[in-house]
């Protein structure tokens, strides 16, 4: 045999034994892999689900999210569409690209509420009012870095102007999430303004079954500035420290008219307690965490547009729109604390500072106070809880709200219940209504 021969059996042989130690050790690494799965991520917990919670105010409210998994702006956390059982175990554990992967998931809300008033002074409560609305959401992840959210809203009821909403659908959230780090998220699109806490919470997500800054139907709602159910187009970049102890928000929303100029809006948010890592945050947990978390926010849109008002000029005829420098500055604190067999308590309070000459209010507040008691009565726990709001006109004596009501607690925030009476005082016209709503979630 030549030389050259024997040295290609060598090489043969050698490539042979190279190959075959490669094979062993992938076998070896598919055996460890089986023995040790990757753990599946955990559930959503409320906080930072699928889906985001409706927030959504009166038509022009300042609004809010949220919903609970995000559906709840906060609304509760979605139902998985997968029931549990050990078959589940048996399945083969996902690729490792999969585990960063959600299906599309699909929520729906409902909200219906009614209210028993007498407009203006009157003393016997004789205007009957219904208002509803329902919300179609849906939520998903194309990859680890990617994901969408939408959602659309039908409403019918009374609007602050005094007409009436048709129940026509609305595209209420259309969003593209990019994730890059904890530290920065940018999300664009037509989303929640990051302006307070209750923009973020949303009716959907709060003790109070009437969205903060709505005096009476018909009055005009207060805070931050924002769209139809406080969503705007625009772009938002967020992150997170510590898993949600610190939040920030920067962004720059169109005001849904593109011949003005944007408005810029920031947030700061400290979360002493338990975190709060999803971009909503509720106004009340129900107990499930312990918070105490102070949030500070501003807003500036330069030559944008105000209020009506009248005008000072002669020549000028009353209620035209004007321009101006917008701003706006608030800070919000929340206190919650589960005592076990002693229940929970719920302190909330905002203040809201308003710039601008042709701005209506000089500033705003509201107070707030609840208790969740520990243990069912029937199939739900009693939450009984009053609101104070005032709203200081610049040319006019105060506006004043109290809420007091009763809420019952069936499924957290995806079934719930409220019974109350509202007292309103706006520059003094009084006025007075009984309202009762029901909110259910599947």
């Amino acid at each position: 045999m030549s030389t050259q021969t024997r040295a290609s059996r060598r090489l043969v042989d050698v490539s042979a034994g190279i190959l075959a130690a490669i094979l062993g050790i992938a076998s070896f690494d598919r055996s460890a892999r089986a023995q040790a799965q990757p753990e599946a991520p955990p559930p959503p917990t409320g906080e930072h689900p699928p889906v985001e919670a409706p927030a959504s105010p009166p038509a022009d409210a300042s609004a809010a999210r949220a919903p609970a998994a995000e559906a709840g702006a906060g609304a509760p956390t979605l139902q998985s569409a997968a029931g549990p059982g050990p078959a589940s175990a048996a399945l083969p554990p996902p690729a490792d690209d999969e585990l960063w992967k959600k299906p599309l998931s699909v929520a729906a809300w409902a909200r219906v509420g009614g209210r028993l008033q007498n407009p203006g002074a009157r003393e016997k409560m004789d205007r009957l009012l219904a208002d509803g609305e329902l919300h179609l959401l849906f939520s998903g992840e194309i990859n680890r870095f990617i994901g969408v959210q939408g959602a659309i809203v039908a409403q019918f009821g009374p609007t602050p102007a005094g007409g009436n909403i048709a129940g026509s659908a609305t595209l209420r959230d259309a969003i593209a999430k990019v994730q890059f780090h904890d530290l920065l998220n940018v999300w664009i699109g037509r989303m929640i303004v990051p302006s307070d806490r209750s923009a973020f919470s949303g009716p959907w997500s709060m003790g109070p079954w009437n969205y903060p800054g709505s005096f009476e139907p018909y009055a005009p709602p207060l805070g931050p500035r924002q769209g139809p159910f406080g969503r705007n187009d625009g772009v938002t970049a967020w992150g997170k420290v510590a898993g949600g102890l610190f939040k920030y928000y920067v962004g720059a929303y169109n005001l849904h008219d593109s011949s003005v100029s944007p408005l810029y809006t920031a947030r700061l948010n400290l979360s002493l307690l338990d975190p709060e890592p999803a971009y909503y945050q509720k106004s009340t947990y129900l107990g499930e965490k312990s918070i105490l978390a102070l949030g500070v926010a501003g807003e500036v849109q330069r030559e944008g547009s105000v209020e009506s008002l009248p005008s000072p000029a002669m020549d000028t005829p009353p209620g035209v729109p004007r321009k101006d420098t917008y701003m706006e500055a608030n800070a919000d604190l929340l206190f919650e604390k589960n005592l076990g067999t002693a229940g929970t308590i719920t302190l909330e309070g905002a203040f809201y500072k308003y710039f601008g000459d042709f701005e209506r209010f000089d500033h705003s507040y509201f107070a707030l106070a609840s208790y969740l008691s520990p243990t069912n009565v029937g199939v739900g726990k009693l939450q009984p809880l009053v609101r104070l709001q005032q709203a200081r006109p610049k040319n006019a004596d105060p506006y004043l709200l109290v809420d007091a009501q009763v809420g019952y607690i069936i499924e957290g925030h995806a079934a719930r219940a409220a019974l109350g009476y509202q007292r309103s005082d706006l520059s003094g016209v009084k006025g007075n209504a009984v309202f009762l709503g029901v909110q259910l979630q599947k």
